[in-house]
């Protein structure tokens, strides 16, 4: 991959028919990033097109468009957790804990019962929500990639929140800046204008002729939701059917983002998108694991020579004013656990977009002393670091703790990763990552 021959793709040196429209066409033979994942070599090629046998089978989330009657499609979360209930031979799926929101997958295709027309049929809607298997309609199916072999299934296996999808370029108003970052993987400049892109995706059977796409900024928090989401701009574009060779699109945000010291200038960025006329939104309307129209990049990556701070007896790698406060988000009436941990570089593949070179990583530093979490407190508590641990029982909404680490800095070419993970029985409902680059 390299940094200056940017690709609207997962790219490496190898895409020597790479180019912008409104979309992407690669090389076919060459491109391995949506051929590869996951078991479905072959199934797709980058243009968006895919074997209709295999996508629409591997495809479960097909039925989230919020079309016709609303009808959201998915699966189980964290590896088949289900809400329950089964109306109208639908199916409400989601979270274990009941009062975070889920949504509905249904089972017909529309079709008529029978293939024969009657008076009847027009007086009467489908059984339950559809579409059930949104490949088989001449429809579009947005997603934006929760991670690289992302092809829009739903609920997202792992971490939904260090999106590929989500990029900008440091430091430049969206006035100067080109159609396409010239690199992968920046990161946000506090106090300069920034300005962002989303790579947007369909993979259904027919165009999306009037697709807006909506960027937010958040402060740190784990359970994303309206109440702390502010909007940064919105814009709309075209894309056609899979196969059509304009089926993706890299697209600007006509407005800069300006992260301020208010929230330390760490990221937390989402954006949405839908389809005016035929892929609605869907819900839920902020839940990056259980809807495609919906991304998150909750990623912060700091360079070891940047100034630190003294807390808990040893040096902060997180940079001034403060530790890195997050908020914790909405528990829908159950507790939750927080709890943090060092992850190998490599199991972090938004990295490769950072390093510019696809498989390289950082080497993982060495582990000389404690990452640790601060015990929950209310919002506007402070950043007092007290009874830190590993992981923290929270009650209640409107809490937040503190990520801090005693860590040395890294040395060059390597990286501490540290992921902090928010569950609600054994289901993974949000999260952080921070990196820490020597």
């Amino acid at each position: 991959m390299s940094k200056h021959r940017s690709c609207c793709c997962q790219h490496d040196q190898d895409h020597e028919r790479c180019h912008h429209r409104d979309g992407c066409t690669c090389d076919r033979a060459k491109h391995d990033d949506h051929g590869k994942h996951d078991g479905h070599r072959g199934h797709c090629d980058h243009r968006g097109h895919c074997d209709r046998d295999h996508c629409d089978r591997d495809h479960e989330g097909h039925g989230d468009g919020g079309h016709g009657d609303g009808g959201h499609g998915g699966g189980g979360h964290g590896g088949g957790g289900h809400g329950g209930g089964h109306g109208d031979g639908g199916t409400t799926v989601g979270w274990n804990n009941p009062g975070r929101p889920g949504r509905t997958v249904g089972t017909s295709t529309g079709e008529v019962p029978g293939g024969t027309l009657q008076p009847g049929n027009f007086g009467t809607k489908p059984p339950n929500q559809w579409p059930g298997q949104r490949g088989d309609l001449f429809l579009p199916f947005l997603f934006m990639r929760a991670n690289q072999g992302d092809l829009g299934a739903r609920p997202v296996v792992g971490p939904f929140w260090e999106s590929p999808d989500i990029l900008l370029l440091a430091g430049v108003d969206p006035a100067l800046a080109p159609p396409v970052p010239p690199e992968l993987g920046q990161t946000a400049l506090a106090e300069a204008p920034n300005t962002l892109y989303a790579h947007v995706w369909n993979f259904g059977l027919a165009q999306a002729a009037n697709v807006v796409v909506e960027w937010y900024w958040c402060d740190p928090s784990l359970g994303i939701g309206p109440s702390g989401a502010h909007l940064i701009g919105q814009t709309m574009l075209s894309l056609g059917a899979r196969g059509s060779g304009q089926s993706h699109a890299v697209v600007k945000c006509p407005e800069s983002w300006t992260p301020t010291f208010v929230n330390g200038g760490h990221e937390c960025l989402v954006v949405r998108i839908w389809d005016e006329t035929s892929d609605g939104l869907g819900g839920p309307p902020w839940d990056a694991a259980l809807n495609r129209h919906v991304a998150q990049r909750n990623i912060h990556v700091i360079a070891a020579g940047e100034p630190h701070a003294l807390a808990l007896g040893g040096p902060l790698l997180l940079p001034p004013p403060t530790p890195l406060t997050i908020k914790i988000g909405p528990l829908y009436g159950e507790p939750a656990e927080v709890t943090v941990e060092r992850t190998a570089p490599h199991e972090m593949p938004w990295l490769q977009l950072h390093t510019g070179v696809r498989g390289q990583f950082p080497s993982p530093a060495a582990a000389t002393g404690d990452v640790l979490l601060s015990a929950p407190r209310a919002i506007g508590g402070g950043t007092a670091f007290g009874a830190a641990a590993g992981s923290q029982h929270v009650v209640g909404d409107d809490q937040q703790l503190t990520l801090d680490s005693t860590d040395a800095p890294p040395a060059p070419g390597q990286a501490h990763v540290y992921r902090v993970t928010a569950t609600q029985q054994g289901q993974v409902f949000g999260g952080y990552t921070v990196v820490l680059l020597g």
